[in-house]
């Protein structure tokens, strides 16, 4: 059958999108996979939708994963009981987390065939049934909005449309007029309600919500607003949205009175986080990013890990270019700031830093009890324009289980010295190797004073140690 005109142009738009794209992912390598989640009414198009989504992607070169839907499946016999919907739920997790947690990860794209949003519709239509008590509710959805697995989700395309219109498409093809246990109208119109109820209440939790209702539009129409959705919101994860702060005259002035201060004595200063494209936020010269790191450290602070960023990673003019860092961590992204509805600069903080050291170095830390310190050391024209907000992480190094992305850090191979943990005295032969903010944190977290250095960038490891066997901080 021939397309029509509008069909031959929209095609060619979104091929010419999906080459931009790949073109992008070859300068900015994809550091993980876009999930989208599908959920909606039956009938709606959601699932035709998803098979069409997937063939476009794969044949114009991204790699698809799709999580399906497990009702088919469950061994839970009455669909109407909560504990059918979380078999379900609970299970389309557990595919999410395996595709996710896997390294190397498979995909460009994983698709959930329903998911986390669509099980809260479920459980809002059984509460509204009185099949679930209002306890039960609450505690499934705590555990179902915890900030860990909705953050994962980039974006929810909520599919609903009249239920007259699903009764209609559901008889199209069908031999029998009689209705289902789901298929009917009344159902329908409840379970309409109960996702639009949950659009409204739960939306907030997550990153992106698009609600489409195909009531009066052709699959084809869906499927070419999904396509076009989810290649922008790929096109945006790949060029990066980064944070960035108008600094106030006397954040400004504070910040330069100190090399290093507590968050504490700072916070009231600084406002919320704004999100621009990396290229733009890199030249301005009034905004200043804020750049969450970790220090991670044995219990005595003793010892350090110590990485370097790839050359293709670490821009010319950059101060961590060829240096030994003694943290990691990066910039604040759009996406870091669904924190369960928390948008405060230091929640902010702690979501960028947490999803950072899982994409860096492959471990999951707690951050929640620690309070950073703010570093600034405007020495050059870039360091002017970042400051850090450092956590120092003590932990139990002998059971780390370290895995460097080899498309942001050096591994540890031969002499490399990325990715291993050094004693503070070995870091004596090293020191002309750190940055500014490096050089702050053995002063500050590993009282270590550097006022001796030699012409060589050497000192002695007396005049190196203040005071080793005292207990710092």
């Amino acid at each position: 059958m021939a397309l029509s005109i509008t069909d031959e142009k929209a095609i060619i738009e979104l091929e010419k999108l999906a080459d931009e794209i790949r073109n992008l992912k070859e300068k900015h390598p994809q550091r993980r996979p876009i999930v989208i989640e599908f959920s909606g009414s039956p009938k709606s198009g959601k699932t035709s939708c998803i098979n069409a989504l997937s063939i476009f992607l794969k044949r114009n070169g991204f790699r698809v994963s799709v999580v399906h839907e497990y009702a088919s499946v469950c061994p839970v016999d009455d669909k109407k009981s909560p504990m059918f919907n979380l078999w379900t739920s609970c299970s389309s997790i557990t595919g999410m987390l395996a595709e996710l947690e896997s390294r190397p990860v498979g995909c460009d794209v994983l698709v959930l065939d329903r998911g986390i949003f669509d099980a809260l519709c479920w459980f809002s239509w059984l509460a509204a049934k009185q099949t679930m008590s209002a306890r039960f509710k609450l505690s499934v959805e705590n555990f179902l909005l915890m900030t860990e697995l909705t953050r994962l989700i980039d974006i929810v395309y909520v599919f609903h449309c009249d239920p007259c219109v699903s009764i209609i498409r559901e008889f199209a093809t069908l031999l029998t007029k009689k209705t289902g246990s789901i298929m009917n109208m009344k159902v329908l119109s409840e379970y309409h309600s109960a996702i639009m109820g949950t659009v409204e209440e739960k939306g907030i939790y997550f990153n992106t919500i698009v609600s489409i209702d195909t009531s009066e539009k052709t699959q084809n129409e869906v499927s070419r607003e999904v396509t076009d959705k989810t290649l922008k919101i790929l096109r945006d994860l790949l060029v990066e949205r980064i944070g960035y702060i108008i600094p106030s005259k006397e954040l400004h002035k504070k910040l330069c009175t100190k090399r290093i201060t507590d968050f504490a004595s700072i916070s009231s200063l600084i406002d919320n986080v704004n999100f621009e494209f990396r290229s733009i936020v890199e030249e301005s010269t009034k905004w200043i990013q804020p750049i969450p790191i970790a220090v991670i450290t044995d219990s005595d602070r003793t010892k350090v890990l110590i990485v370097k960023k790839n050359e293709k990673s670490a821009v010319l003019d950059s101060p961590e270019r060829n240096k030994l860092l003694l943290y990691v961590g990066g910039h604040s992204r759009k996406e870091d700031c669904t924190i369960n509805n928390e948008r405060d600069f230091l929640s902010l903080c702690r979501a960028t830093l947490g999803r950072e050291i899982k994409e860096e170095i492959g471990i999951t830390v707690d951050l929640e009890a620690l309070s950073p310190y703010i570093i600034y050391t405007p020495d050059l024209d870039k360091s002017r324009k970042h400051f850090a907000v450092c956590f120092v992480i003590q932990m139990d190094i002998d059971e780390l289980n370290l895995r460097l992305d080899p498309a942001e850090l050096r591994l540890t191979r031969g002499a490399s010295k990325s990715g291993k943990f050094f004693s503070i005295g070995e870091l004596v032969h090293h020191v002309s190797e750190l940055e500014s903010w490096g050089i702050e944190i053995l002063k500050e977290f590993f009282n270590v004073r550097l006022d001796q250095i030699n012409t060589d960038g050497q000192v002695s490891l007396s005049e190196l140690l203040m005071n080793t066997d005292e207990t710092i901080h």
